[in-house]
């Protein structure tokens, strides 16, 4: 799973048999659940999930938080 730093939230997003799947992660206590709510394209490489996210979840910037970037 890959863990990215989404404006001050911490997410995952895992390949799967059908693309992504996208994950809400708490590091504290090592939990992860799928937030079925978002459907990652399938075709998008590893390397354009950065900019997906951004895209997806641009709302949530703040000054504190003003960008997406790959943690793990």
């Amino acid at each position: 799973m890959m863990i990215f730093n989404v404006f001050g939230r911490t997410m995952g997003i895992k390949a799967i048999n059908s693309g992504w799947a996208l994950y809400r992660v708490d590091l504290n206590e090592n939990k992860f659940s799928r937030l079925y709510d978002y459907s990652v394209p399938a075709d998008l490489s590893s390397d354009e999930l950065v900019q997906w996210l951004d895209d997806i979840f641009h709302e949530a910037a703040t000054a504190k938080n003003p960008v997406v970037e790959r943690l793990a």
